[in-house]
Order: C-alpha cells, then sequence, then structure tokens
C-alpha cells in the first residue's frame, strides 16, 4: 500500500515540554505577583493569570499553594547561584566584592527582586520548608564568603565572612525602604571589605 508524505506530516507529534523551564516560568509568575500584591496574594488563580495559562496548568505541577510558594523559592536561590556563578572573576577579592556588594538593591528591578525574597524571609517564620530554604540560602553566602576571604589570607574566615554579610543584608534593607541611598551602602560595604582584607 502506499503511504503519501504529506500524510505522514500530517500525523501528529508529541510536544516535548522542558519541566523544568515551565516551571522556572511559573515561578516567575508567582515572584511578579509577590511584587505586586505580597506573598498573601499568591493562588494558583493569581499566577495562572500572571503565567497566561490555566490553573489546570499549574495544577499539573502544583498540587497546592503552598507547594507552589515553596517551589518558587527554591527556584529563587537557583536563578540567584546561577547569576552569580555564570560571570568569571580574575582575582577572589573581585568575586568577594561581587558577592557582597551584590546584595544592594542597586537598580529598580534589583530592588523589586530583594523585597520578593524579604517576603519569603517574612513567610519562613511559619512555614519551615521556606524557613529551611532561607537558611540555605543565607549559610551559602555566609560560607561562599568564608571560602573567598580564607583565598586572601584573612584569619577567622568564617567569621568576618558572617558579619560582611549580616552588614551587607542589613544594609540592603534599608536602602529598599528608603533609609539609605545604594551609593552609600555600598561605600560602606567597600570601606568594611577594605577594612577586614589584608595588606
Amino acid at each position: 500500500m502506499q503511504v503519501h508524505r504529506q500524510n505522514l506530516y500530517a500525523c501528529p507529534v508529541p510536544k516535548l515540554v522542558d519541566h523544568d523551564v515551565r516551571r522556572r516560568e511559573i515561578a516567575q509568575a508567582v515572584w511578579a505577583v509577590i511584587a505586586e500584591r505580597g506573598i498573601e496574594g499568591v493562588t494558583l488563580r493569581s499566577v495562572a493569570a500572571e503565567a497566561g495559562v490555566s490553573v489546570g496548568r499549574i495544577q499539573h505541577y502544583y498540587a497546592s499553594r503552598e507547594e507552589l510558594v515553596r517551589d518558587s523559592c527554591r527556584e529563587l536561590l537557583k536563578a540567584a547561584t546561577q547569576r552569580f556563578e555564570a560571570v568569571d572573576d580574575t582575582t577572589p577579592v573581585e568575586k568577594l566584592r561581587r558577592l557582597v556588594l551584590g546584595r544592594i538593591p542597586a537598580t529598580p528591578e534589583f530592588a523589586i527582586g530583594t523585597s520578593i525574597w524579604l517576603a519569603y524571609e517574612a513567610k519562613s517564620v511559619d512555614d519551615p520548608v521556606i524557613a529551611e530554604l532561607v537558611q540555605r540560602g543565607h549559610a551559602g553566602g555566609v560560607q561562599e564568603a568564608a571560602a573567598l576571604l580564607s583565598e586572601c589570607g584573612v584569619a577567622d574566615a568564617s567569621a568576618v565572612a558572617l558579619r560582611l554579610m549580616a552588614t551587607a543584608e542589613g544594609l540592603a534593607i534599608r536602602v529598599l525602604v528608603g533609609g539609605l541611598e545604594p551609593r552609600g551602602a555600598t561605600e560602606l560595604l567597600e570601606n568594611l571589605i577594605a577594612e577586614v582584607l589584608p595588606g
């Protein structure tokens, strides 16, 4: 029996879906909702509307609002790590400066990102899973800073790293609420970095 080639091409072909990409897209919709309405505004319906998909599509990946919020927090941490690691610094000092100074929301877009992270921090008070994720995020930053400080020859690198990162995070909040300009916060951190580095 002769089979027409055009009929072969007309056969439906399953569409390949990258589930990691889809989850990241959904997470981005969650972040947009948080930025506009706070974490209390996150629902399956509000996220679906933001993402331009059906509620059923969201439910295909997430059975509950709680699961959706938690996974969006994981995605935020993953995105931050990937963004940091994507830059190839030439020296440990440059990488340390980028890590510490990068906590300051110096642009409107970065300010939105910081406010979203702070929403997760607030949620961590009553959500043990998000609390663990937030703690992991803080610990990861301190560990990275400690490793870089050790490369720079700083004694007691862990304690110094905690001091640097805690100061940066506190200043970030001050900048976000309007009590300090990004330039002022950056100068304070630059001085602190110069103070703790040898030589």
